[in-house]
């Protein structure tokens, strides 16, 4: 079944809204087309044309949950996003993680990820802060990297 999740999050110029429809198919069977997130956890992103901080942030936000996903469906889980859209004048990519967290948490009843985002009025923007994790850092090579500006 199809449903619909809505990011919102207010601040003094704004904010930044996300709305996402997805479904999870658990039947286990292989996609023909997705990214796969972690074993047996896949993302099928939507027949819509899509920018590809969209798609990059919408992987991760479903990698903050993977793990418990991969456990609760070791037979194997795809997400299947119907839908993503957003306001130009409230959004930023990175709200596509925050859509998509969401709606997995709401889906499967999970704890939220420790992940934020606040507006700093001095620095005139937005604070993103995520957790225990690394965006786009795969920790699990065994290989030590390291990212440089």
């Amino acid at each position: 079944m199809v449903t619909t999740y809505r990011y919102r999050k207010r601040s003094p110029i704004g904010g930044l809204a996300a709305d996402i429809s997805a479904e999870a198919d658990t039947s286990g069977s292989a996609p023909q087309r997705a990214v796969q997130i972690d074993s047996k956890v896949w993302l099928e992103l939507p027949d819509t044309p899509l920018h590809w901080l969209d798609a990059a942030w919408m992987t991760y936000g479903l990698s903050l949950h993977a793990k418990i996903l991969h456990t609760l469906h070791p037979q194997g889980l795809t997400v299947k996003v119907h839908r993503f859209s957003f306001p130009l004048s409230d959004y930023v990519a990175e709200v596509a993680a925050f859509a998509m967290e969401g709606w997995v948490r709401e889906a499967f009843d999970l704890t939220a990820a420790r992940i934020a985002v606040e507006y700093d009025a001095a620095g005139s923007g937005y604070v993103f802060s995520w957790g225990d994790s690394t965006p786009f850092s795969d920790r699990t090579s065994g290989i030590f990297v390291r990212h440089t500006r």
